[in-house]
């Protein structure tokens, strides 16, 4: 933190405000609402008949919706980055700084992702009802909150990335909440109509296949196979990881551009475009 300043002045900003402590106050507070009332409901209101089937159940409601929050959280808090810095005429005077373009987008991240990954730590204290009772080991537990982790780094560098290449905050918010419905939604959708059409199709593998394919790009359905609720191989983490991660580093060259303008004329098929036109 020390070797980007930046990111220490975002962290200053982001906590000091009273948004963030009530944010989190707020979040945990409708978690253990939602987590007292799952568990009851399970007993109906005798805590003999709390077996750890039904609190395993609780844990993976607990843990899609956690997901699902977090995901759909995210882009509030980076789509405006960079859109931003550059609406409020502060991005030249950050461009002017000896920080690279590269460095200004991993500080805009990690700070963009902070309160998330701290929403999902103050949480833990509540799964530990869950654990009282068998309904998860810590094994699991751990793969994931990492593997939540983990998806709130992604859509926070797929947002910021948006960020800079869109020019104003409103477009950055659209493609940034547009790639999180893809994500958890339109994956999901598109992978479970191919599984339910595929036993009526006559190309019941290639449906089959593509389903599985579509199914492994959806970070829920993800979750659900580190739970064993549903079943995914060893390809399908290849596939996950190695379609966000390519599709951060794509979007990362129009957008470290975006930053430095003057490196478009490095570029031989781009040498004719106007650095202002181009920012």
């Amino acid at each position: 933190m020390n070797r980007n300043p930046l990111l220490t002045k975002e962290f200053r900003q982001r906590m000091r405000t009273r948004r963030a402590p009530v944010i989190i106050t707020g979040y945990v507070l409708v978690f253990g609402v939602i987590t007292f009332f799952l568990l009851y409901e399970n007993v109906q209101g005798q805590l003999a008949l709390l077996l750890p089937a039904r609190s395993q159940q609780v844990f993976l409601v607990l843990t899609l919706l956690q997901m699902t929050v977090v995901a759909f959280l995210t882009p509030a808090f980076a789509a405006g980055a960079i859109s931003g810095e550059r609406e409020r005429k502060t991005l030249a005077v950050l461009l002017t700084t000896p920080l690279s373009p590269v460095r200004i987008l991993v500080g805009k991240i990690l700070s963009s992702s902070a309160l998330l990954a701290l929403l999902v730590v103050v949480t833990l204290p509540l799964y530990s009802l869950v654990f009282l009772f068998g309904g998860a080991v810590i094994q699991e537990a751990l793969a994931v909150f990492s593997f939540q982790l983990v998806t709130i780094v992604l859509i926070a560098t797929l947002s910021v990335l948006w960020s800079s290449i869109a020019l104003r905050s409103g477009w950055s918010t659209v493609l940034a909440y547009g790639t999180v419905s893809w994500m958890m939604i339109l994956t999901g959708l598109i992978g479970y109509a191919l599984k339910l059409l595929s036993p009526q199709s006559p190309i019941e593998f290639f449906a089959l296949h593509w389903a599985n394919i579509i199914l492994s790009l959806n970070p829920l359905w993800m979750q659900a196979s580190l739970e064993a609720v549903v079943t995914a191989g060893t390809s399908n983490w290849i596939g996950f990881s190695v379609f966000y991660i390519g599709l951060c580093l794509v979007l990362a060259v129009p957008a470290t551009l975006r930053l430095r303008p003057q490196w478009v004329h490095k570029i031989p098929w781009l040498r004719g475009t106007q650095e202002g036109n181009y920012q």
